[in-house]
C-alpha cells in the first residue's frame, strides 16, 4: 500500500509538472519568439548602442511587447514603460599626465582615464590598503592611491568626492582581469555614466604598475606629492531607458513581495573594423536575454505565480550596468519588497545539453533550476571560468551589491575558447549562427524556474557565509 501510495504521489507529480511546461510551451509560440529576436538583432537596429535612436526604437518595441502581453506600466509617466536613466556621453580627454616619484606617466601609454575633468590638480598622496578605508582616514586635499581590484570600474567616487579627496589613482598589476592592451583600446572610445553634464569629477586613473613597485615607493616616501593635469573633456547627455512593467503575483501575502526578471537590450553598435560587416548584432549578447524577458511577460501575463513579477529591459550594461545600477538606486518598487532577481545574459555557448547556473551555492533557489531544466532535458553547471569574474560583470551584480539575492542564467560555456571568441562581440554574432532548438529550451528553463521560485512558500535568500549575505540583512532588516 505504502508503495502504491508512493507511486501515485509520483505520478501525480510528474503529470504536474508535465503540465505546466506543456502551458509554457502552448503560449510561446516559436515563430513568435524568434521574430522577436529576429528584429531585435536586425542589421536595421544597427547593433543596438547606448544613446543611438536604434536602441530607444528596440526599447519602444519591448514596451509594447509587454502592453500586449497585459502587462501593467512602471515608467516615469503614466500608461509608460520607459524609466529615464540619465547618462551622459564623455569624449575622451586629448592630455592626461600624472608626475609622481619622479615618473611621468601618459594617456594610453602607461595612464588610463577612467573618469574627470578638465583640471590640473596638485596634492598630497595617500596610500590606502584598499577604497573602503577613506572612512577611516583623513583623506581630505589629498590624492589617493590604491592597488585595482573588482571595483576599478564601479569605485566609490561620490563618497571619496564628499570625503574630500582630490583624485584617485589605482595601481594596475599583472593578474588583473583584463589585459592592459585591452582595457587601453576600451578607455580609447568615448565614455558613458550616469551623471551631470556640469560640475567637476573626481579625477579617477589607472596606473600600469606591471614591475610592482610603487607601493613600496610610495609607503618608503615622506610627503610625497602628485601633479595630474586632464585636458579635452567634452561631456553631454544622451537620451537612455529602462523598460519596466508589472504582473501581479496570485496570493493575497506573496503578491507583496516581487521577483525581478532581467535582461539587458543594449550592445555595442557599430564598430570600426576590416571586416566588411561593421554591425555587431549582438544575439547571444543579449538578443536572446531580451527576448527571453519577452517570453517571461508574455507567460506570465496569462500565468501570474503567486508572487508579483516585474520586467526590466535595461539599458547600458555594456558601458558598465549603468541601467541596473539606476534602478538599484531609483526602484520602482521598493527594494525591500524585491525578493529576489533572475537576470539573463550571455557571452554564447559551447554545451547545448547544458545551461548555467551564475552562481550555483549562492541562493536556495538551486534545486528549482535543476528541476526546471531536467522537464526540458537540460543539465546545469555552476560558473566553469571563475577567472572571467562574469559574476560581477553583468547586471545580477547590481541587484546584489544592494543585498538582493540576485543570479544569471546563462547558456553553457565549457571553455572560453574559439566556439566563444568567433561570436563574442563580434560581427559574427547574427541570428542565423544560433541553434534554435537549444534557445528554445533556454527560454522555456528560464521561464519555468521563475515559476518555481514565484510559487515557493519561501522566499529566496543568499546561503550563509555569501558574499552579499550581510548586505540582504542589512536590506531586510535582519541585522
Amino acid at each position: 500500500m505504502k508503495f502504491l501510495t508512493l507511486s501515485l504521489i509520483l505520478v501525480l507529480g510528474v503529470s504536474f509538472a508535465y503540465g505546466q511546461l506543456e502551458r509554457i510551451e502552448q503560449t510561446i509560440d516559436p515563430l513568435e519568439a524568434e521574430g522577436h529576436l529576429r528584429f531585435l538583432t536586425s542589421n536595421e537596429l544597427k547593433g543596438r548602442d547606448t544613446g543611438t535612436e536604434e536602441l530607444i526604437i528596440a526599447g519602444r518595441y519591448i514596451a509594447e511587447q509587454f502592453r500586449r502581453y497585459g502587462v501593467s506600466p512602471l515608467g516615469d509617466e503614466e500608461d509608460d514603460y520607459l524609466q529615464k536613466v540619465p547618462l551622459v556621453r564623455t569624449k575622451q580627454a586629448s592630455v592626461a599626465q600624472l608626475s609622481m616619484l619622479g615618473d611621468e606617466f601618459k594617456l594610453n601609454d602607461n595612464l588610463l582615464l577612467v573618469s574627470g575633468s578638465n583640471a590640473t590638480i596638485s596634492a598630497d598622496v595617500i596610500y590606502l590598503e584598499k577604497v573602503e578605508d577613506c572612512k577611516s582616514q583623513d583623506v581630505s586635499g589629498k590624492i589617493i592611491i590604491t592597488l585595482l581590484n573588482d571595483r576599478g570600474f564601479n569605485a566609490p567616487l561620490q563618497e571619496l568626492k564628499d570625503a574630500g579627496a582630490k583624485g584617485l589613482i589605482q595601481l594596475y598589476r599583472p593578474g588583473y582581469q583584463y589585459p592592459w592592451p585591452l582595457i587601453m583600446n576600451y578607455f580609447n572610445s568615448d565614455k558613458v555614466n550616469i551623471g551631470e553634464t556640469e560640475g567637476d569629477l573626481l579625477p579617477h586613473i589607472w596606473v600600469k604598475d606591471t614591475d610592482k613597485v610603487y607601493v613600496e615607493k610610495i609607503k618608503d616616501s615622506s610627503d610625497l606629492n602628485a601633479t595630474l593635469k586632464v585636458t579635452g573633456i567634452e561631456r553631454g547627455p544622451i537620451k537612455a531607458f529602462n523598460i519596466i512593467g508589472k504582473i501581479e503575483g496570485t496570493d493575497p501575502e506573496l503578491k507583496k513581495e516581487h521577483i525581478v526578471m532581467t535582461a539587458h537590450y543594449d550592445h555595442v553598435g557599430i564598430q570600426n573594423t576590416q571586416d566588411p560587416d561593421s554591425i555587431y548584432n549582438g544575439t547571444r549578447d543579449n538578443g536572446i536575454g531580451t527576448t527571453g524577458v519577452i517570453n517571461a511577460a508574455q507567460y506570465f501575463g496569462k500565468y501570474p505565480p503567486k508572487r508579483s513579477v516585474i520586467f526590466i529591459a535595461l539599458t547600458a550594461e555594456e558601458k558598465g550596468l549603468l541601467g541596473s545600477r539606476y534602478y538599484a538606486n531609483n526602484p520602482k518598487i521598493p527594494l525591500e519588497e524585491t525578493v529576489f532577481n533572475f537576470n539573463i545574459d550571455n557571452s554564447g555557448y559551447t554545451d547545448t545539453e547544458y545551461i548555467w547556473l551564475l552562481d550555483t551555492s549562492r541562493i536556495d533557489i538551486d534545486d528549482l533550476v535543476y528541476k526546471a531544466a531536467a522537464e526540458l532535458g537540460l543539465k546545469v553547471q555552476g560558473d566553469r571560468l571563475p577567472e572571467q569574474n562574469y559574476y560581477e560583470r553583468s547586471d545580477q551584480a547590481s541587484f546584489a551589491r544592494k543585498g538582493v539575492p540576485a543570479v544569471n542564467l546563462k547558456m553553457s560555456m565549457s571553455a572560453y575558447d574559439e566556439r566563444i571568441t568567433k561570436y563574442y562581440h563580434k560581427p559574427s554574432d547574427e541570428y542565423h549562427t544560433v541553434d534554435m532548438e537549444y534557445i528554445h529550451k533556454y527560454w522555456k528553463a528560464y521561464i519555468r524556474a521563475a515559476e518555481l521560485i514565484g510559487n515557493r512558500k519561501k522566499r529566496p535568500y543568499w546561503l550563509k557565509g555569501d558574499k552579499f549575505e550581510a548586505a540582504g540583512d542589512e536590506l531586510y532588516g535582519k541585522n
